[in-house]
């Protein structure tokens, strides 16, 4: 898998003192300077990767103040430039300065709606989010009601394309849906270019394929999924000791999180219980007090889980993440399975949990889904073991390689749910950051 070791390695104070304030130029060239010296090679590495990092950052700080200006205004009904203003100088709005001028986060507005009330309650919301949400809960109250758990047959395209091709041969890495726990009879239906599909063994299953980059890429699929009750235990094999075990940089039990176990357990020794109880406490924990929030590129960030931890909030991985290495440090056994949340009117990415238990082998536990229904409690409790049927996972391991290995950095070096991209002829310098891809449900039926 690939190796983020390095991230533990300091950088410079003059380094961070330039990105933290926004001069990328000075950053950039100060990290030239420092490679022409003799470097360890994990400091080397870091190095690079902070260059890289640079770029993650100034795409993801995408508007400027007039274009963000445009979009508050969009996205908030009777807003006005005085409020907007109002907002950046009392830090309530996600911003930084570029090489002296301020730029704004590219989901800034939606993450001030789940930040703050009255905002939430302006908001203007696509009516294809609040169609996807009532598919969502009508299922989960079937299930509370009658517990009959339904199977669907699920056709779907991903694609990726580069946004500014320049006439380069590229290879493509498209998730594909893996066999197993909920998931079955997955087939290929159809793809853009000759391709490989990844053994079902890989911890991050994907379709490869090998183009010019201005040609757009895509994969057709087929999967049956199935409502998964925990209880019915969907698989029963053993977990195994990577299932327990620390996984940096994000899989930490630092001293931290060791405090943060005895807040949960109320400083009671979490051995007294048993295993499912001590799972309900930390979901419980999570789910009614981490606040849901879209985050920057994963690769941004040096420790999620103590991120979400310190600033109760992040995105359905960040959650995850915390939930998995907390199940770990009181001996659950816990993984990650990621892909989509895909239901008949639309999809989009998503990260959850898995986590063995004694009595019922492996279950299923969402945390967003969840602490995003803390006003419904029958609802907030039904995502520990549970999980409805509309996902579509291809991966079951955090931080897992690719087959064929890819040798450029990853746009996100954890997880895959949308593709990536790398330049052959550029080799470890080859990765790809504008990219955009588009999820499409061509069929979903009940079974």
């Amino acid at each position: 898998m690939p190796k983020m070791n390095f991230l533990s390695y300091p950088l410079p104070d003059v380094l961070k003192k330039y990105v933290y304030q926004g001069f990328f130029k000075k950053a950039q060239k100060q990290i030239d300077k420092i490679l022409e010296h003799r470097l360890p090679p994990q400091m080397r590495e870091r190095l690079k990767f902070e260059r890289f990092r640079i770029e993650l950052l100034k795409k993801a700080y995408k508007y400027n103040e007039k274009e963000a200006l445009k979009i508050f205004k969009g996205s908030f009904k009777n807003a006005t430039k005085s409020e907007f203003t109002q907002l950046w100088r009392e830090g309530r709005t996600d911003w930084i300065y570029i090489e002296t001028e301020r730029f704004f986060e590219s989901r800034f507005d939606k993450n001030l709606a789940f930040s703050e009330k009255e905002y939430k309650a302006r908001q203007r919301i696509d009516k294809s989010t609040l169609k996807r949400r009532e598919v969502i809960n009508k299922a989960v109250e079937r299930l509370l009601k009658y517990g009959e758990p339904q199977s669907y047959r699920v056709r779907a395209r991903i694609t990726l394309q580069k946004e500014s091709p320049k006439e380069e041969k590229v290879r493509v890495w498209l998730p594909f849906p893996k066999e197993g726990f909920q998931q079955s009879d997955v087939k290929l239906i159809n793809a853009s270019h000759e391709c490989e599909v990844a053994d079902n063994s890989i911890g991050q299953r994907t379709v490869y394929m090998e183009g010019m980059d201005n040609e757009k890429f895509y994969v057709e699929f087929e999967y049956t999924v199935h409502e998964w009750i925990g209880k019915s235990a969907l698989y029963t094999e053993k977990p195994n000791k990577e299932d327990l075990t620390e996984l940096p940089p994000h899989i930490v039990f630092t001293p931290f999180l060791k405090e943060l176990i005895h807040t949960i357990f109320h400083s009671e020794d979490y051995r007294n219980f048993d295993d499912l109880t001590r799972a309900r406490k930390i979901y419980d924990f999570i789910t009614l007090n981490v606040n849901y929030s879209y985050v920057l590129p994963y690769a941004l960030y040096d420790n999620i889980s103590e991120y979400v931890a310190t600033t109760f909030k992040g995105d359905c991985g960040f959650q995850a993440l915390l939930f998995i290495t907390l199940c770990r440090m009181v001996g659950i056994p816990a993984r990650w399975q990621s892909g989509l949340s895909i239901t008949p009117v639309g999809a989009s990415s998503h990260d959850w949990a898995i986590i063995y238990l004694e009595k019922y082998g492996w279950v299923p536990v969402d945390l967003s889904f969840g602490g995003g229904r803390r006003e419904q409690e029958p609802m907030r409790i039904f995502y520990f073991t549970n999980l409805d049927g509309f996902r579509m996972f291809a991966n079951t391991e955090f931080q897992g390689d690719f087959y064929p290995e890819k040798k450029a950095w990853r746009l996100d070096p954890y997880d895959n749910q949308t593709g990536e991209m790398e330049i052959i002829s550029k080799e470890e310098d080859g990765y790809v950051i504008d990219l955009k891809s588009e999820i499409e449900v061509l069929k979903f039926d009940k079974i």
